[in-house]
């Protein structure tokens, strides 16, 4: 009898710490392995093989310094995941959500205003797929590429 309470207990310890020791969520999803969370700005898109950039003088640089801006939270307790930034003159903040094989998405809410044409290709809610690549963020919807970097 003690001999079965002994390989019991020793299976569920066994089991215990495999689970513990584990993939994290995250770790499944591969967030952590990439790092999005934190402050990016967009530094150029690309669609059908063109690089599209704003000029080098910003546009609009009394909003936001002409700038497209994106921060991502880490998980929290509750287990979401929030973001928030600026398309030069609108903002929008919302949640957002990574699962496997780099997929994300978001559900934000935004503010109008009329904006330099350049921002029309962030379109946050079209945005399904993620990569970090050279340690820029890039942002994939249909055949858009919107390359972000750390800001």
């Amino acid at each position: 009898m003690k001999k079965q309470i002994k390989t019991i207990l020793s299976i569920t310890f066994f089991t215990l710490l495999i689970s513990l020791t584990s993939c994290s969520k995250d770790e499944e999803n591969n967030i952590e392995l990439h790092n999005i969370d934190g402050n990016w700005k967009v530094a150029y898109y690309m669609e059908n093989g063109n690089k599209i950039t704003k000029n080098e003088k910003p546009t609009w640089p009394d909003f936001n310094n002409g700038e497209i801006t994106l921060k991502l939270t880490k998980i929290n307790e509750e287990g979401k995941r929030f973001v928030s930034g600026h398309t030069v003159t609108n903002l929008f903040n919302g949640e957002y959500e990574v699962t496997k094989n780099k997929n994300i998405s978001f559900s934000v809410i935004s503010t109008l205003i009329s904006e330099p044409e350049w921002t029309q290709l962030f379109s946050i809610n079209k945005i399904n797929r993620y990569d970090v690549i050279e340690g820029n963020l890039i942002l994939f919807y249909d055949k858009v590429s919107i390359v972000l970097e750390r800001d």
